[in-house]
């Protein structure tokens, strides 16, 4: 099973203008919202927009504020997450700016749906041969292939199912090894097999021992919100030794490293969290996945802070077990990894923690899509079966209520620019758009976790007791 949503970020945010087109007459008075958006559009598109967006009042009047070429832009982008407006959408592209069709690629690319389309192989070839702009004539190529590799997998993951139906672990093992092989390759990344593989439970502290724990997501990108984080938790650090760092994905922006010799490795890791004096165990955001090589030369840079063995790996420390996951697509191989690793882990605690969270204050339900996977992906592998999950992804600070036995706690806010959060949405807790880390202390009889804001305050906090 593969991530349906489209690339979790905020396409409007990197909106380009682009050359107005011939307008439609305005909308009549008194018109509804979606009129007066369509109103706003090139005839064609206007009409597209009244037959396939499905916007609640509240975003159709945030759409209200773009201009026109960004307002056309926007809709193109959100009708390529349409699947009834696939077609139109193909047969728009080549009138489009390279600015927008680069943008409606990258939801081509990603949105699950698009490999079932007729004909998109053949448009997007098409488009590639005649595009003038370079940056368009790769992204369509792009596109295209992870396209025809998600078509071919379906092949693949037909068999996985039926393997499991079966029983048959033997070939499931196969399979499910040859299917991260084609994510790889779906993907564009540079990953080798020997980097995908985990290497056993390891140890880094002695079972009987009280452990201390800092953690933070969604970092790496020189600010002044993760200068001022790295300073409160070096502070904490001098007050209260650390045993052992955390992150939970999107460690550095736009698309993670370029090589192991990448000066932020100085600039925006070492200098800030080096002089903690602890090893840090990294997992893997989207953004790493982002270019053929962020998510390789994480794993392959060599630190006494940085310790990244695979993308997803086990370790002890303490009194607790974590599992460290790549949540930007949950392979089968990883599945029958962990749910191996769950039922042989002996240790008191049991803390998993990765990138995209299962249940968040999220706002925009579009934007939430991908909690859908995740609640079919992973949490059927630890409800009831861990005390904790610990993630980032959205760019704030959050607890959710328990669910099953597991607690779950949000701290994306290390650095990159803040997001909105809903207090309000089901299951919160708490929520705050806020920078922060957090810290978890453990031993045999008790696990607290709290969260703090990038100034060191305490946000919230909760003990976990068995």
């Amino acid at each position: 099973m593969r991530p349906p949503w489209s690339l979790p970020i905020l396409l409007s945010a990197i909106l380009a203008a682009c050359p107005s087109a011939s307008r439609a007459d305005g909308p009549p008075a008194g018109a509804s919202r979606v009129e007066e958006v369509a109103g706003r559009l090139p005839r064609e598109v206007g009409d597209a927009a009244r037959r396939w967006l499905r916007e609640d009042d509240k975003e159709f009047r945030s759409l209200l504020a773009f201009s026109p070429a960004e307002l056309e832009q926007e809709v193109m982008v959100r009708l390529a997450s349409e699947p009834a407006a696939a077609g139109f959408v193909l047969g728009r592209l080549p009138s489009e700016p390279p600015a927008t069709a680069l943008l409606v690629l990258k939801v081509i690319a990603v949105d699950g749906f698009w490999a079932d389309q007729a004909g998109v192989g053949v448009a997007l070839e098409a488009l590639a041969r005649s595009a003038v702009d370079a940056d368009l004539m790769l992204a369509c190529l792009d596109a295209e292939r992870r396209v025809d590799a998600r078509r071919m997998r379906e092949v693949l993951t037909a068999r996985i199912a039926a393997a499991r139906k079966a029983g048959d672990t033997g070939t499931l093992g196969e399979l499910a090894a040859a299917d991260e092989r084609w994510e790889m390759l779906e993907r564009g990344a540079s990953l080798p097999g020997f980097m995908r593989r985990p290497p056993g439970v390891f140890g880094v502290k002695p079972p009987g021992q009280r452990l201390r724990v800092v953690g933070m997501g969604d970092f790496g990108t020189g600010s002044g919100g993760q200068k001022a984080v790295a300073a409160a938790i070096a502070a904490m650090g001098r007050a209260r030794p650390f045993d052992l760092g955390l992150t939970f994905g999107d460690n550095f922006y736009p698309s993670g490293m370029t090589g192991t010799d990448d000066p932020r490795w100085r600039d925006w890791w070492e200098a800030p969290y080096g002089p903690l004096g602890i090893a840090f165990y990294p997992t893997l955001g989207n953004h790493e996945w982002y270019s053929d090589d962020g998510a390789a030369s994480e794993i392959a840079y060599r630190s006494p802070t940085w310790r990244f063995p695979a993308p997803y790996y086990s370790f002890t420390a303490g009194p607790v077990q974590f599992f460290a996951l790549d949540t930007t697509e949950i392979s089968e191989a990883e599945v029958l990894w962990l749910d191996r690793a769950i039922a042989s882990s002996t240790a008191r605690w049991k803390v998993a923690y990765g990138h995209h969270p299962i249940f968040a204050p999220e706002r925009n339900a579009k934007a939430g899509r991908y909690m859908e996977y995740m609640r079919a992906r992973l949490w059927p592998l630890l409800r009831g079966r861990v005390d904790a999950y610990l993630c980032g992804h959205q760019h704030a600070m959050a607890r959710m209520e328990p669910r099953d036995g597991v607690h779950f706690f949000m701290s994306g806010g290390g650095g990159a620019p803040l997001g909105k959060v809903s207090g309000k949405a089901p299951g919160t807790e708490f929520a705050e758009s806020s920078f922060g880390f957090l810290t978890l202390d453990a031993d045999q009889a008790l696990m607290r976790i709290a969260m703090f804001d990038g100034d060191g305050r305490p946000l919230d906090s909760e003990d976990i007791s068995k």
